[in-house]
């Protein structure tokens, strides 16, 4: 593992993001070679600011929302630096929140593209990427009982990508907790219950979700597409209007 170099970050403010996430992979990676995805923490490379660097770094992973054969490999790396403390709380959503969007790229393009193909459609990719996030979700969701209703927030999402799996099916209470905690009608509300519903996994309930909440505040999908497809297509865009709005911990 390279040692950390010193990175750019304005005095007083503390470490930047990049600092951060190369401290956190190498106690992560210790004694075992990091993933390849990691070398742009290493890199002989300055950034004007910490969006520039995350804009770059998680592009090097999942390229405009499309899977290769690569980025599977990158999964282990997100799952590290998502569950550990020393990541702020936004950040960590966002990890969170890419690790469901690689796991669902699939059936989310199916949706929207349905009846055509996606045209950067990588089916070999896509499911290694998959089956990658599918192995990393455990230690995901058992953080569930100490981490901040922000990160809780992407972890619904989660759960909702893999009903079927027993650390989704035991997080079933903790998504009807969360959604109590949003009375009324709104975004973070309908989506927390979308997500239960999906983790569920009743077709009707997710027909009845998925209709009732298209509209024209989200981009619609074809009804004769796959169903599941086009909820979590609605729950993606759902999450993306969450995390725009997040703040750095719990009120």
């Amino acid at each position: 593992m390279p040692t950390p170099s010193t990175v750019n970050s304005r005095p007083g403010t503390g470490p930047g993001i990049r600092e951060i996430f190369r401290t956190v992979v190498t106690d992560g990676f210790e004694g075992r070679p990091a993933p390849a995805h990691a070398e742009l923490l290493f890199a002989d490379a300055t950034f004007a600011s910490d969006r520039e660097f995350l804009g770059d770094f998680y592009n090097e992973i999942l390229h405009q929302d499309t899977c290769n054969e690569l980025t599977h490999e990158g999964v282990p790396l997100l799952a590290v630096l998502a569950t550990d403390d020393r990541v702020p709380p936004r950040e960590r959503m966002s990890l969170v929140s890419l690790l469901f969007t690689i796991a669902t790229v699939s059936e989310r393009h199916e949706a929207a593209c349905w009846p055509e193909a996606h045209p950067q459609a990588n089916p070999a990719g896509e499911e290694r990427a998959r089956a990658s996030v599918e192995a990393v979700l455990p230690q995901l969701l058992v953080r569930w009982g100490t981490e901040c209703v922000t990160v809780r927030v992407a972890l619904a999402a989660i759960a909702a990508a893999f009903p079927s799996a027993d650390a989704s099916q035991g997080l079933l209470p903790g998504l009807r907790g969360l959604e109590g905690r949003y009375p009324g009608r709104g975004l973070p509300r309908d989506y927390v219950r979308l997500a239960g519903t999906l983790t569920v996994g009743r077709r009707e309930n997710v027909l009845a979700a998925v209709e009732a909440l298209t509209s024209r505040n989200w981009s619609p999908t074809a009804r004769s597409a796959p169903l599941t497809g086009r909820a979590l297509h609605l729950l993606d865009q759902m999450l993306s209007r969450l995390r725009a709005t997040a703040k750095a911990q719990d009120p």
